[in-house]
């Protein structure tokens, strides 16, 4: 896809919707479930569902192109890119070692990894198959 100003304003605007959507509902789980402060399963469930959402996108818009490739800028890179949180995730981690829950920190890592997998890999066999 060619690089064009229109290109990067939807990729700028999915972006910004993208992060407040992550603000909001990481926010959302972690009052709502009221886990202990230092436990971070806001990131990670944000994390889940959009793996699970990049999986259906991906198959709706790259694969059926049911969809203007278009979309692909505005959700797949802007909103889906600024709506999950590797960034924070790694921080995340790091933050459990450096406190001295090693196990924790592994455990984090291995959990959010696998159920991303398991979330992109269901919605796109989901979007492929039952959908």
């Amino acid at each position: 896809m060619t690089v064009t100003l229109p290109t990067l304003l939807a990729i700028a605007l999915g972006g910004a919707f993208g992060a407040v959507a992550r603000f909001t509902v990481a926010n959302y789980f972690n009052q709502t479930l009221q886990v202990h402060h230092t436990v971070y399963i806001g990131t990670m469930l944000v994390n889940i569902i959009g793996s699970f959402m990049m999986g259906l996108v991906y198959v709706y818009i790259v694969e059926r192109e049911l969809f203007h490739p278009h979309w692909k800028s505005i959700v797949m890179v802007g909103f889906l890119g600024a709506f999950t949180t590797f960034s924070s995730y790694s921080l995340e981690a790091i933050n459990f070692y450096e406190k001295g829950h090693p196990l924790l920190a592994l455990a984090y890592v291995i959990t959010s990894v696998v159920a991303c997998l398991c979330a992109a890999g269901g919605a796109i066999y989901i979007a492929r198959n039952l959908l």
